[in-house]
Order: structure tokens, then C-alpha cells, then sequence
């Protein structure tokens, strides 16, 4: 039942009240017994008369309904029934000073100690000499139990908005907003949050609400649980759905808890899933009152959001993390390689001018050892035998044998017959022909290990046209082949983070226009690969019309201040799908401080997007109808209020409810009720401008707000949309639904400082238009 048909029940019945108080009144002056019992009998409201001190001296049939007594029942008192004594107290305090209290709202308890809302009205009287007050009771639980429905979708909307800004909160921060924010929501005493492992059996605890810890008597509170030692709050990662339980205490397979642990009344545990695989357990507990469905609408919704934000959070920190260490080691492996480049260059160089004649390369050759005497490579000379003829230091420092033991012995001595025969017997030959060859293969030196070496093997002309000798160098390449190996396990650890994270790579050299696309960003926009000065073309084209100017400032702009580069805009892909992308990309500069290329990542967000735009519309559009909701429609009201304030413009407000609308939901039902309130909406969208404002403001009452209009105008469009609604058949589950409406009409006055007193005409316009007979329209 919706708030406004709450209101008006208990307006009608309150008046009825007053109205028997009344008779009764009446009827004790006149001491009539049975007019007397008849009045106070058949009352519709609880009555009841009470002393000061508490004690019940009569109550009707209703008030023993209302508090849950029965005939058998014994003497009472009536601070039995409220749920803070310092309520009665504050009754008493205002009847003494009043003598009259009409509409006291008070949480109250029957005497089964079920939890309701009452309002009450009360006043002194004198009861046989006796100094009492009669007090009539109207239950009001389900209009106080819907305005709370109310408050949790707005906290709701809130919580999952602050989260969606939190991706630069930590992860620990992101769990505990959403710890407090689920037993916020669900009105919950107590919470928790749990991680589980890869295979989800074992449970680590994040934190429990800050309020349960000082109500548990745990000496020691476990971390860590294992999926099978865990009672009903595990069952939710056991069933893969949400469990909710409402009497703990009744459950007859339950495990128990251990003691010192804060009693539980009812529960509700949701896993939350990453895929198929579930990482989170939320569970809260000790409700006031029972879990329902919506608790676990709510839940879901908060820890589902939440998991997407550490997602985010996690994606983008690997990111950054693998970014920063790919460009360091690419550094560091160019620098190696420019190093290598140099000395191998100069090398070279230096042995090439030593090939000319024979005197000349015999003096080369000496000064050739005393040049490599000191290299820490290996180099050596070997003749047509395959014998040392020269070696430097470092073959004696890495074998350990001297000088004379190495020279005039074969090759095979130092690095075996094996080696010898299937590695350098082969090359040798091959320079011995005048051939210059370099390999890199490994090789086993003494207290080293396995080495990964480049082998030069340069052919030394001493006389005529043939080669006398073999130049030899052998220099450790072996952190180089590792770097570059390292480098290879961070290109493919980067692929799998982009790829976990749905990230594509892409980079753009300004100088040459070439653009270089990872293989996600080809998935990204569906496309097949192609040259890289063609892709630049192809990106611009996928770009949605509307966003192309956006999109293409930006990029200059942030080329230009060299800042870096925050994009979102629309594509349209090859299968006509738009797709949402958020690109983020650093301009690279040279020496002279000149951009010379942007990098970066691009993402799809278009799911976010979806997410946020439903959050939007949860915020400010009735589920029902799809008009604006009370708090949309409050705020445009007011913005519009301010304008015509500011501007001195004309503005009508209309408020209009439906006539008899609960004969209409008793008679046919709410399913056609519903029908009925919908049919209405369309009714009014048709005949208000899209420029006039309108919205749901109660269950079955709305207002319209009509800018730029004059008083006349106003009414005129109020009769005509009462002329269509009272034209207008429902049909619906097989029923014709006739109905109207009552139509209040007021205008902004100049001396209206807020919409208050402007809602309040229109309201009065409204009530005055009911008591006149409904089904019209009035002005005030």
C-alpha cells in the first residue's frame, strides 16, 4: 500500500475517532450505560482508558486486537506496550500541559512482543472520579515501513555512487565503504566481508562491522576458515546463491557458534561472483526485523558494484606496474646493445686493416697482442692444426692453467673433444677458407658455469692469397640473453594483464603517422590487421560522428601542452554496434623537448556506462509509471522555481489525484490499479508540453508544473485533462476501468519566497476540489 492511500485512510479514520470521542464524552455525561458500550465497542480505532500510573481500567475489542490481548488476559499495564518508556512519559508530560494530544506517531510493541507503529490521540478526563485518559490508537506500521523503503533505495543510490568514485581508494577502503554501506541498507546490526582463495575453499576475513566487536566476547576471533568447518553463513559459497534466514535460533541442523560470540537472531549471506568463481562472502545479520528480497536486491547490487570498482583498481595498478617496468628494462637492453654495437664495430674495424700483406699483418699482429692481452674476452689465434699459437690473460684467469700449458695444445683441451668436433672444428675450417663467420652458442668454463658466448672466427692472411690463421674471440653474452629473455617473460605477462583486463596498447609516432596497434585493440574495434599508415585513417573513421571534433581537439590539445591524454568517446564497429571507449595515453618528447610519439591504452566502458546511466534512472524515474519520481521531480521544481523568481516568468502548478482509487484496487485489484495509474501517466504526458515538468509525488497523486503559462491557460489544460481522463476505459484482466481525477490549480505569486508556499495552495486547491464533490478542477 503506497504512502498517500496510508495517509488518507488515517485521516479518515482519525476523524472518525475524534468523532466517537465525542459521542463518548456525551455518552458518560449522560450516564447512558448502553449508548455508552455501544459507542466505545464498535469504534474502528482502539480505545482505551488508562490512569497516570499506567493502569488499563477499560479498552474496546480493537485496542485488545491492536495490543495483541485477549479476554483470559489479566491486568496490564500500559508501559508494557511501548518500546521506550521516556515515550509515555513525554505523552503524559504534553497531556498535563495541553489537556489534548491528537496524532502522537510512537514505536510500540504488542504483547507478543511483535514491533508496530501506532498514533496516537489522547485527553484527560475524569473517569468515575478517577483522574484517566482516553486514548485511541491508529496503526500506522505499514505507512512507517514504506517511507523506510523509500529511504533505503535513496541510501542505496548513494552508496553505489560513492563507490563508483573511489577507484583511487585503496582496496581495503573500497571493502570497508561497502561493509558499512550493506548493513546500512539492509538495517542490520552486525556485517562481514570474506575473500576466498582460487578454489574457494578457504575463507579469509576482511573485517567485521565496527559495531559488533564491542558486543563479542571473543578472546581470539579466527581469520581464516576453511569451507567445511563453516555453519550456515558458509552455505551461500556451498549453494552459489544468497541465503536468507530469518529464525536462527528455531533452526534445528545448525552448528552453533562458539561462546563469547554476539547472539544471532536472523541472517543473510551473498556471494559475489567473478564469472564463475566466487571472491567475495558479504553476510549481515541481527535485523530488527526479517530479511526480505529486496535486503538481497540491495546486497547484490552494492557488493557486485563493489567488486567492478577493485577490479578496475586492480587492472590499472598491474598496468601501470608492467608499463614502468618493460620501459626500464628496454632501456637498460639498449643501452647494452649500443655498448656491444660500438665495441664490436671498433673490433672489427681494427682486424679488418690487419689483412693487407704479410709485413704488416705480422706487425699487427704483435700489436693485435698487446691490444687483447688485457680484453676480458677470449682471444686467441689458432693455426691450420687447430692449435693455440696465441692466447691472452684471460684464457689463463678463466682455465687456471698458465701460459705455456694452453699454447701449441688443440682446441678440444679447454673445451672438449665433444665441443671441439660438433662447434669449433666446423667454423675453423670455414674462416681457414676466408670465410669470417660469428655464432653465439653456450659453453661450459670452469667455476662459471654454463655461459651463453658470440663466437668471431676471422681469417689471418700472413702470406700470399691463403689463410695462415684463425682469429678467435669468444665474448660473455650471457646477461644480455638473459635480459633479453626477460624481456620476452614481461612482454607475455603484460599481454596476459591487458588481456585479463580488457585493455588495449597502441602507440603513434607523430613524425611518420604510424600507428601501432596491440593484437586487443584490433579486438576492440573488430577489425583485422592491417599497415600501421593505414590504421590512423581507419581509428578516425570508427569514431561516432558526433564525437569526432570532441575527440580530435583533445588529442591536439594534449599533444600541444604535452599533458597527458584523457579520452572517452563513441565508436561505431564494423557490425553497426556503438561501443563506449575511454583512451588514456603520454606524450613522448625528444632532447629538444619536441613530442615525438603518444602511448597508451584504450578500454571498453561501455558496460559502465549502461550501469550508470541505469543508476541514473533508478534515481530519479517511479519503477511503476516511468514518470519522475518525488525526489526528481522536487528537484526540477525548484530549479524552475529559482528561474521564474530570477527572470519574473509565469509558472502553474497543478496537483491531481485520482478519485475513490482504493474502491478501484479493493474492487478489481492492485494488478489494475497499477494498470490504472499507468494509463493515467500517458494521458498526462499527452496533453502537458515535453517543456512542462511532471512527476509522482504519492501513490496515486502526481503534480505537474506548467512553465511559461498564466493562470487561465493552466486551468484550461487541468479541465481538458480531466475531460480525457474521465472519457477513458482501462481494460485489463478482463475488466473496463472507468475513473476520474480531482484537479487542484495555483500560480507563482510574487510574494512566494520558497515552492512551500507555492505546493501548499496547490494542495489546498486539490483538498477543495475533493470535498466538493471530486471530479473537478479548482483554482486558488
Amino acid at each position: 500500500m503506497d504512502d498517500t492511500t496510508l495517509r488518507g485512510q488515517l485521516k479518515k479514520a482519525r476523524q472518525r475517532i475524534a468523532e466517537l470521542e465525542a459521542d463518548l464524552e456525551h455518552a458518560a455525561e449522560a450516564t447512558c450505560e448502553d449508548r455508552y458500550h455501544l459507542v466505545f465497542e464498535n469504534a474502528p480505532g482502539g480505545m482505551a482508558i488508562i490512569t497516570e500510573e499506567g493502569q488499563i481500567l477499560l479498552s474496546n475489542a480493537e485496542a485488545k486486537r491492536f495490543l495483541g490481548l485477549s479476554e483470559q488476559d489479566g491486568d496490564q499495564n500500559a508501559e508494557t506496550f511501548y518500546v521506550n518508556v521516556n515515550d509515555r512519559n513525554r505523552l503524559l508530560a504534553l497531556l498535563r500541559d495541553q489537556q489534548l494530544i491528537r496524532n502522537f506517531p510512537v514505536p510500540m510493541r504488542r504483547l507478543d512482543g511483535t514491533p508496530m507503529w501506532a498514533s496516537l490521540s489522547a485527553r484527560s478526563i475524569d473517569y468515575g472520579g478517577i483522574r484517566a485518559n482516553l486514548i485511541s490508537f491508529t496503526d500506522i506500521t505499514e505507512h512507517r515501513e514504506a517511507l523506510r523503503r523509500l529511504e533505503l533505495d535513496e541510501i542505496r543510490f548513494e552508496k553505489l555512487y560513492a563507490l563508483s568514485e573511489m577507484t583511487q581508494h585503496s582496496e581495503s577502503d573500497i571493502l570497508d565503504f561497502a561493509l558499512e554501506a550493506i548493513t546500512e541498507v539492509t538495517g542490520s546490526e552486525i556485517g562481514y566481508i570474506y575473500r576466498l582463495n582460487e578454489d574457494e575453499s578457504v575463507l579469509t576475513l576482511h573485517a567485521w562491522s565496527k559495531g559488533v566487536m564491542g558486543q563479542c566476547t571473543l578472546k581470539d576471533v579466527p581469520e581464516i576458515y576453511h569451507l567445511q568447518d563453516t555453519g550456515l553463513w558458509g552455505e551461500p559459497v556451498r549453494l552459489r546463491r544468497p541465503v536468507l534466514t530469518n529464525d536462527y535460533p528455531g533452526l534445528t541442523d545448525k552448528r552453533g557458534y562458539p561462546e563469547g560470540h554476539i547472539p544471532v537472531r536472523n541472517h543473510l549471506g551473498v556471494p559475489v561472483f567473478d564469472e564463475d568463481r566466487i571472491v567475495l562472502l558479504a553476510g549481515v545479520g541481527n535485523k530488527p526485523g526479517d530479511f526480505t528480497e529486496d535486503d538481497v536486491r540491495h546486497m547484490e547490487l552494492i557488493m557486485n558494484g563493489t567488486w567492478r570498482i577493485v577490479q578496475r583498481r586492480r587492472s590499472r595498478a598491474e598496468l601501470s606496474a608492467a608499463h614502468a617496468e618493460l620501459e626500464e628494462k628496454v632501456r637498460r637492453r639498449t643501452d647494452r646493445l649500443q655498448q656491444v654495437n660500438r665495441e664490436l664495430a671498433g673490433l672489427n674495424l681494427e682486424l679488418m686493416k690487419k689483412d693487407s700483406e704479410r709485413e704488416q699483418a705480422r706487425t699487427e699482429l704483435m700489436r693485435y697482442q698487446r691490444i687483447i692481452e688485457t680484453n676480458p674476452d677470449l682471444i686467441s689465434l689458432i693455426d691450420g692444426d687447430y692449435r693455440y699459437v696465441i692466447v691472452n690473460q684471460s684464457y689463463t684467469r678463466i682455465f687456471g692453467l698458465a701460459r705455456e700449458s694452453i699454447v701449441g695444445q688443440p682446441v678440444g683441451i679447454l673445451f672438449g673433444t665433444q665441443a671441439f668436433e660438433e662447434q669449433f672444428r666446423p667454423a675453423i675450417d670455414r674462416a681457414l677458407e676466408g670465410e669470417t663467420l660469428t655464432e653465439a652458442t653456450w659453453l661450459h668454463l670452469p667455476d662459471q658455469g654454463e655461459r651463453y658466448m658470440s663466437i668471431t672466427y676471422q681469417p689471418v692472411k700472413v702470406e700470399g692469397d691463403d689463410t695462415d690463421y684463425v682469429s678467435f674471440e669468444a665474448r660473455d653474452m650471457t646477461d644480455l640473453k638473459r635480459s633479453e629473455e626477460d624481456l620476452k617473460a614481461i612482454a607475455e605477462r603484460l599481454d596476459l594483464a591487458t588481456d585479463a583486463a580488457h585493455l588495449g596498447i597502441w602507440e603513434w609516432d607523430l613524425r611518420t603517422d604510424d600507428l601501432l596497434w596491440d593484437h586487443k585493440m584490433f579486438d576492440l574495434y573488430q577489425a583485422e590487421p592491417m599497415p600501421s599508415r593505414e590504421l590512423f585513417d581507419y581509428w578516425r573513421s570508427c569514431i561516432h560522428p558526433d564525437d569526432l571534433a570532441a575527440t580530435e581537439y583533445q588529442l591536439a590539445r594534449s599533444i600541444e601542452t604535452k599533458e597527458p591524454l584523457y579520452l572517452e568517446f563513441r565508436i561505431v564497429r564494423p557490425d553497426g554496434v556503438t561501443r563506449h571507449i575511454r583512451l588514456e595515453g603520454l606524450v613522448q618528447v625528444d632532447d629538444k623537448g619536441m613530442p615525438i610519439r603518444l602511448i597508451g591504452i584504450s578500454m571498453d566502458v561501455t558496460e559502465q556506462r549502461k550501469m550508470e546511466d541505469e543508476l541514473r534512472t533508478l534515481a530519479s524515474t517511479d519503477p511503476l509509471t516511468g514518470a519522475s519520481n518525488r525526489r526528481q521531480f522536487m528537484s526540477r521544481l525548484s530549479e524552475e522555481f529559482e528561474r521564474c523568481k530570477r527572470y519574473n516568468t509565469s509558472l502553474v502548478l497543478l496537483s491531481l489525484d485520482i478519485d475513490h482509487f482504493k474502491r478501484i484496487n479493493d474492487t478489481f485489484g492492485h494488478p489494475a490499479g497499477d494498470d490504472v495509474l499507468k494509463e493515467l501517466v500517458a494521458l498526462c504526458r499527452s496533453t502537458l508540453r515535453t517543456t512542462d515538468l511532471f512527476g509522482r509525488v504519492g501513490g496515486e497523486e502526481f503534480q505537474a508544473a506548467l512553465t511559461q503559462t498564466r493562470i487561465g491557460a493552466g486551468e484550461n489544460t487541468a479541465e481538458r485533462l480531466r475531460r480525457r481522463v474521465e472519457r477513458c476505459e482501462v481494460k485489463t484482466h478482463g475488466e473496463t476501468i472507468t475513473f476520474t481525477i480531482s484537479i487542484g490549480v495555483t500560480a507563482l505569486r510574487p510574494e512566494d519566497g520558497s515552492i512551500e508556499g507555492l505546493l501548499k495552495r496547490a494542495d489546498d486547491a486539490l483538498y477543495q476540489a475533493k470535498r466538493n464533490g471530486r471530479n473537478r478542477v479548482m483554482v486558488l
